[in-house]
């Protein structure tokens, strides 16, 4: 296993972590919005990359194509989401929680989907520009086999369609107005 599966990893793992102490009722609101989060840059992604193609080369000077400042902005812009989401007010899942031993695996699960899709984000966005921040990623090219295999496993890998991003995101919002 190379560093840069071990990053990322670790960083699934931290989350995890976090998840596992924050518990599954707030979680699950934290994965209502980076599920949406997902799904507006990915939307958007387009639009996103033509207009900060646009801002690198023309305002800032940058090469052509500008990949550091492209999968900056994306990671970025995906992180400052999920940070204020973790750091603002959840959606608190209504409901008595479940007696042990559910709820700890409820906390795992909820707080492993967390952390792939947290991670899984940050690695596709630096796949998608080329790895342009080596010396912080610990990438060395060429990937693994292992790492090839999950970079086919990243969330914006799993669906043509951004949209199915969506799906789970209305399905958790009903589950939170119903009482």
């Amino acid at each position: 296993m190379g560093p840069i599966e071990l990053l990322f990893i670790t960083i699934a793992l931290i989350v995890t972590l976090i998840g596992m102490a924050r518990g599954y009722v707030k979680e699950l609101g934290n994965t209502v919005i980076i599920m949406s989060a997902i799904f507006l840059l990915a939307f958007f992604e387009d639009e996103l990359t033509n207009i900060m193609t646009r801002v690198g080369e023309d305002i800032l000077g940058l090469s052509t194509p500008p990949n550091g400042f492209l999968s900056l902005f994306f990671s970025g812009a995906f992180i400052a989401i999920v940070f204020a989401s973790y750091a603002g007010k959840t959606l608190d899942f209504q409901g008595a929680p479940m007696e042990p031993p559910g709820r700890w695996l409820l906390n795992l699960g909820v707080g492993l989907l967390n952390g792939y899709l947290i991670a899984g984000t940050l690695w596709y966005y630096q796949d998608k520009f080329q790895y342009p921040m080596r010396d912080f990623t610990g990438f060395v090219d060429p990937l693994s086999t292992r790492a090839q295999a999950m970079v086919n496993n990243l969330p914006q890998n799993l669906f043509d369609n951004p949209v199915y991003w969506i799906i789970p995101v209305a399905i958790l919002l009903i589950l939170f107005v119903r009482k």
